[in-house]
């Protein structure tokens, strides 16, 4: 697990975003080889507020439990986001009422380790939390609107999480195949992962469904995409015909159609988008 994170930070569409109503916060140490980051509002959002500004959201080969939170109604809805395979539109909304987000971002391999089912087959979709997570929201339920902030949420989640955690569930096939994908940047062919994790093929396409609910080939190519997403948004001397080389690209136009696909807008508009709130 810690050597699968430093090798690989997902991002989303704008990583250098940090205020009140979208910022990201890293989890305790015993929890930074198995969740991304935390995110949310860091404070209730005042009523008539513009609470999610129109945006895009990325395939960050994430999963995210997220709670939205209505502190003049005194409800809430929440959610797993599972991996997407491909970007989508948000729009902006007003409302009328006092909210807060918060979220759990989890690394695509680590969410079956608070989870108490698999998640196979399941992606592209967003799902209840008590689907998979029932346990978790039984005990975090009563505490989100007793906690404001989102430091508060955040230390309390924690503590949840540490006690749910199922070590046992870690899959070593899968973190050596991830290991192998990552060090070959997302372009090795299925066979050569097969060879280095001594698995069939078939073997390996159900070990990746049920921890992930996607294909290694699928899974293999959203990591190719973040990789060369994470060069372009944060290398400050990207140059694009090294990344061809890179990332197994037969050309530059093969390199810009690819990622236009997964991200909808060329690597010069996504770095312009990314710092848009700079």
């Amino acid at each position: 697990m810690h050597r699968l994170i430093n090798m690989y930070r997902p991002i989303t569409a704008t990583p250098f975003t940090d205020n009140d109503t979208y910022c990201e916060i890293t989890p305790c140490e015993a929890l930074r080889p198995y969740i991304r980051c935390f995110w949310g509002t860091k404070k209730p959002v005042s009523a008539q507020s513009d609470t999610a500004s129109s945006g895009i959201v990325i395939p960050d080969t994430c999963m995210d439990i997220i709670f939205d939170i209505n502190y003049t109604k005194n409800n809430y809805s929440g959610f797993l986001c599972t991996i997407d395979e491909h970007s989508y539109p948000t729009g902006g909304t007003i409302v009328a009422d006092t909210t807060a987000t918060f979220a759990v971002r989890f690394y695509a391999w680590t969410a079956i380790l608070f989870s108490e089912e698999d998640f196979t087959g399941r992606k592209n979709s967003a799902f209840a939390v008590e689907e998979f997570f029932s346990k978790l929201k039984a005990e975090l339920e009563p505490l989100l609107f007793d906690v404001p902030t989102l430091d508060g949420k955040i230390v309390i989640t924690e503590k949840l999480l540490l006690k749910k955690l199922s070590t046992n569930r870690i899959n070593n096939n899968l973190m050596n195949a991830i290991h192998y994908m990552l060090e070959t940047n997302g372009r090795a062919k299925i066979s050569d992962i097969c060879d280095y994790t001594s698995v069939s093929e078939r073997q390996l396409e159900r070990i990746f469904n049920y921890n992930m609910g996607v294909s290694p080939k699928t899974f293999s190519s959203l990591l190719r995409y973040q990789l060369l997403w994470q060069d372009i948004a944060l290398s400050p001397c990207f140059n694009i015909l090294d990344a061809v080389d890179k990332y197994g690209f037969s050309d530059q136009a093969h390199l810009l159609n690819d990622f236009k696909k997964r991200h909808l807008m060329t690597p010069k508009a996504a770095v312009e988008y990314s710092r848009k709130d700079l």
